[in-house]
C-alpha cells in the first residue's frame, strides 16, 4: 500500500485528527482482512474500485461510494479487497463527529452508512468536493473547507469530549473514574454520555484503544515480542492480553494478526 497522511489544520483541532490515503494495484485476486473491535470514527471515500464487506459471516457486499464508519464493539467485518484501490479517508477525534453533526454515535456503532443517509444532502457537497479534487493536497484543502463552513453548528465543548481524547492518548490507560471525576460527573452520568458522544462505554472504548496500539506496534516492528509489546502497552500480562484479543478480535494473536495484517 501507498500510504498519505496529514494531520488536521489546527482550526479543525479538536473535532477531526488527520487525512489519509492509501493506493495498491490489487488485479484479480482478492487479499481477505478481518478488522477487530476498534475506536475509529471516519468518512471513507472510494476513489476507484470499492472494497467489499463481509459482515458476520454473511455475504459480501459493496461498500457505499462513501461511507460513514463507526466505532466497532467486535470482529464484526471482513475486508475483501481487489483491483485499484485508492481510499481517502477523514478521521475523526474519539467525539467530533458527534460534535460536529449532533449525531449519537451509538446509532453508528458496528456500521458502515452511506454519508447522505447519516448527514442527508450535505453529504453530497462533501463528496462531489473531494471527488473532483486532482491530488491528495487538494482532497485535504477540499475536505477542510467543507467541514471549517460548519463549524458554527459545532455543540459547546463538553469535558467528556476531552476526556475520550486524554483517553485515547494515554492509550487507554487512564482511570474512568479518575476521568469521571475530572468532569464533575458521578461514573453513570459520565458512562452515559461518553456512549453518546463516542458510541462506545468508557471501559471498552480504552480496551479497545489498547488492543490496537499493540497491533500497530507489532506492524511497526515485527520483530519484536507480543511480551515486549504487551508491556509497553500497559496490560497486566500476556494473558490478559490474549483474552482481550480473543474477545475483540475474533482469535488468537499470531493468528489474528497474520490475516489482518494482509489488509494493511
Amino acid at each position: 500500500m501507498i500510504v498519505d497522511q496529514r494531520q488536521a489544520d489546527a482550526s479543525l483541532r479538536g473535532v477531526v485528527r488527520s487525512f489519509a490515503e492509501r493506493q495498491a494495484q490489487l488485479g484479480v485476486d482478492a487479499v481477505t482482512s478481518p478488522l477487530p473491535a476498534r475506536p475509529d470514527q471516519f468518512i471513507e471515500f472510494y476513489l476507484q474500485d470499492r472494497y467489499r464487506l463481509s459482515h458476520d459471516d454473511r455475504a459480501a457486499s459493496f461498500a457505499p461510494e462513501v461511507v460513514i464508519v463507526g466505532p466497532q464493539s467486535y470482529r464484526r467485518t471482513r475486508l475483501i479487497l481487489s483491483g485499484s484501490i485508492h481510499v481517502f479517508t477523514i478521521r475523526f477525534e474519539p467525539a467530533g463527529f458527534h460534535a460536529l453533526f449532533g449525531t449519537p454515535m451509538t446509532a453508528l456503532v458496528n456500521e458502515g452508512i452511506a454519508i447522505s443517509d447519516v448527514i442527508g444532502p450535505a453529504g453530497t457537497d462533501l463528496r462531489d468536493a473531494v471527488m473532483m479534487a486532482c491530488n491528495f493536497d487538494e482532497r485535504v484543502g477540499a475536505a477542510e473547507r467543507w467541514l471549517r463552513s460548519k463549524l458554527d453548528r459545532l455543540s459547546p465543548v463538553d469535558p467528556v469530549a476531552f476526556s475520550a481524547a486524554a483517553l485515547q492518548r494515554a492509550g487507554g490507560r487512564l482511570s474512568v473514574r479518575s476521568l469521571a471525576r475530572g468532569a464533575e460527573l458521578s461514573d453513570r452520568q459520565f458512562t452515559r454520555r461518553f456512549e453518546r458522544q463516542v458510541g462506545l462505554t468508557p471501559k471498552l472504548f480504552a480496551r479497545t484503544v489498547r488492543l490496537n496500539a499493540v497491533l500497530d506496534a507489532k506492524v511497526r516492528s515485527p520483530c519484536a515480542t507480543w511480551t515486549e509489546l504487551v508491556h509497553d502497552a500497559g496490560y497486566a500480562d500476556q494473558a490478559h492480553f490474549v483474552r482481550d484479543c480473543r474477545a475483540l478480535a475474533g482469535g488468537p494473536p499470531a493468528s489474528f494478526f497474520a490475516e489482518w495484517a494482509r489488509g494493511r
